[in-house]
């Protein structure tokens, strides 16, 4: 297995990736249509960010996951945090919960080590697999923090 980061390369496969995980979650069913032109445009444009992380796990030649996010400034406090934009291994993938842990080290890393952020914020919105997901994010170290809520006005 390895981790690669985002190249115009291979955005396809992260579009794919991007594509799947759209479908088989809440955003799939109850959020906006996929956009696939503006999904690569949005990719496309975080690889020259230095603020913003985009890695790939490839196993066998298959892009088979990705964690992306970036680092911002509380709105508080001029401390930096780190917020997890997506993170997603396919169903079916050999150690899938391995891959999904390594991604997810890379990014926090990345957001601890290089960029001394005070946290990492990363949560389950999907909702693909609610215990799986949870019993994943403990076993790495991460506490609950907070809730999340949409609105959409009907």
């Amino acid at each position: 297995m390895q981790i690669v980061p985002l190249t115009e390369e291979n955005v396809g496969y992260a579009v794919g990736l991007a594509h799947e995980l759209h479908g088989l979650g809440y955003y799939g069913t109850h959020g906006p249509a996929f956009n696939w032109g503006h999904c690569k445009a949005m990719m496309l444009y975080t690889i020259s960010q230095k603020d913003y992380y985009f890695r790939l796990a490839v196993v066998d030649e298959q892009y088979v996951g990705a964690v992306c996010g970036k680092v911002v400034p509380f709105y508080f406090s001029p401390d930096l945090m780190g917020i997890e934009d997506a993170w997603y291994v396919r169903e079916g993938t050999h150690s899938r919960a391995a891959i999904g842990m390594r991604l997810m080290k890379g990014f926090v890393d990345w957001c601890i080590d290089t960029h001394k952020t005070v946290l990492v914020q990363s949560g389950d919105v999907a909702g693909i697999n609610t215990i799986g997901v949870d019993a994943l994010y403990r076993h790495m170290g991460f506490t609950r923090f907070g809730s999340i809520y949409k609105y959409v006005r009907t």
